[in-house]
């Protein structure tokens, strides 16, 4: 059955899913993959160095876990019901080619759940038994790591889909060009924004100090976290740009992209800087509400360095979702052989399915960008191929000569 599309006002529907997923990805599914490990390490740490400090630290995480496990799914679920509804066919085709992955996704999040959340009740329980203690929490570290590994396989499928296009083999969608490069750096970036969110905790605990001196040092240790995971991430972010396409990674470099993912760099390289000397002295930084604040600007900085990575790759793929494959309007750049025969032209339902997705929202008003072509033929031109005329995010137009037209004089009309 085809249904008309879902219009979302003002954001449209790239707009309104890309703020869903980074909001999903920043505050909890980056979080609840370092978070696990970081918890872990500092547990271990704490146990072989007999310092309390480590293991309040350690369990005041996975309490932050927690609370995490329980907020994160519903973002999650959201994503999945706003991807079938706004994108039924990229959903559908998505869903097909990793059906197993995403099944086996399932499970992986299942076991990250339940070891986390036991992870977090037994820690006075298991006191006496902290190898047994840290084993639940590394099965609840492994069971993210492995979902957030599967999702990689699908989120770096988008943009370099690789052999699949001609063998259409899942696994060659799977283990695609950048998928290694892109887990690496995605593994790395999880815990420094775990880390970070830690940088918050400690400046937090500063009126709430369980022992003195205790916020000082949960700053330092943190600290030592984020800056030595955010620095480290530039060597897979090397690797990642070489695996992608040429006219891809030339977006980044030296194109209409670099002002984002260099301005991303340049945060990242801030809150990083900040934070070391903040470590430095980090009785003396929690002791003046000046620095405080240049610590507490560190955070939404690095939250803004992964929106504009991520809005970046975005970008980068367009005007496709499936690079190559699928364009931003659902339509597929090359046709089946065996196409439906042609029908009469509604002009409503073409706006919908091949303009409605961007615009009036961050596409502008169609209308009247239509009214910049003075004939009909210049702006079938233009539909036709807009990269030409410097518009290289937004989709050809791919029906025949009647429906072309039949959407001319839609936008002509100004939609009447």
């Amino acid at each position: 059955m085809d249904l008309p599309p879902i219009h979302v006002p003002f954001l449209g529907a790239s707009g309104f899913m890309a703020i869903v997923m980074l909001l999903h990805m920043i505050f909890f599914a980056n979080f609840v993959v370092g978070g696990p490990v970081l918890a872990v390490v500092t547990e271990y740490l704490g146990l072989r160095r007999r310092d309390d400090r480590y293991d309040l630290f350690a369990r005041h995480l996975a309490n932050m876990l927690f609370v995490a496990m329980i907020l994160g799914p519903v973002l999650g679920v959201g994503i999945v019901a706003l991807n079938t509804g706004l994108f039924p066919r990229f959903f559908s085709t998505g869903a097909r080619v990793f059906f197993w992955p995403l099944a086996i996704e399932i499970v992986a999040f299942l076991l990250e759940a339940v070891f986390i959340v036991a992870y977090k009740y037994t820690w006075e329980g298991l006191r006496h038994r902290r190898r047994l203690h840290m084993t639940l929490g590394l099965l609840g570290a492994l069971g993210s790591w492995l979902s957030m590994a599967l999702i990689n396989g699908l989120a770096s499928f988008l943009l370099t889909p690789g052999k699949w296009v001609v063998t259409r083999r899942a696994i060659d969608a799977f283990f695609n060009p950048s998928f290694l490069p892109s887990l690496l750096h995605r593994a790395v970036a999880s815990l420094s924004l775990a880390a970070f969110f830690m940088v918050g905790y400690a400046l937090y605990m500063r009126r709430r100090e369980p022992q003195p001196g205790y916020s000082a040092w949960a700053l330092r240790y943190a600290g030592l976290w984020a800056v030595v995971t955010t620095s480290l991430q530039f060597v897979p972010g090397v690797w990642y740009l070489q695996k992608l396409p040429a006219e891809v990674w030339a977006k980044f470099l030296a194109g209409p992209l670099t002002p984002y993912w260099f301005g991303g760099i340049l945060l990242a390289a801030a809150a990083v800087l900040i934070v070391y000397f903040a470590s430095q002295d980090a009785q003396a930084v929690l002791a003046r509400r000046v620095l405080r604040g240049m610590v507490w600007l560190a955070i939404p900085m690095i939250f803004a360095t992964t929106w504009l990575m991520g809005f970046s790759r975005e970008r980068a793929r367009k005007p496709y979702l499936i690079y190559g494959v699928m364009y931003g309007n659902q339509q597929w750049v090359k046709a089946p052989t065996e196409s439906k025969p042609a029908v009469s032209a509604d002009a409503r339902s073409l706006f919908q399915t091949h303009c409605a997705a961007c615009h009036p929202a961050i596409g502008g008003d169609p209308f009247e960008k239509s009214r910049a072509y003075s004939t009909d033929e210049a702006l079938a031109a233009f539909l036709r191929d807009p990269e030409s005329a410097g518009k290289p995010s937004m989709p050809p137009f791919g029906g025949n000569d009647e429906e072309l037209q039949a959407l001319i004089s839609f936008l002509r009309s100004g939609g009447r």
